[in-house]
């Protein structure tokens, strides 16, 4: 779909963060107007958002990790 460029995985995980975060306020606002369906697609929301977060917070320190052997192993 975008060639072989991929996000960069520190964009991804702010917008992951800001997307979850908006989601679990959805799903505060939902579950206290007592809309259980709004409610539970919100949360499912914020849970996937957050999961991809996790993720992408992996890839960055595998990115960092792997920059620093390979900067030491040039040394």
């Amino acid at each position: 779909m975008f060639g072989n460029r991929r996000v960069p995985p520190h964009i991804v995980l702010t917008f992951s963060v800001l997307l979850g975060a908006l989601c679990g306020v959805w799903a505060f606002f939902a579950v206290r107007s007592e809309s259980w369906l709004w409610a539970a697609l919100a949360l499912a929301l914020a849970v996937w958002f957050v999961v991809d977060a996790v993720r992408s917070y992996g890839w960055n320190e595998n990115r960092k990790r792997l920059a620093a052997e390979k900067q030491g192993a040039a040394r």
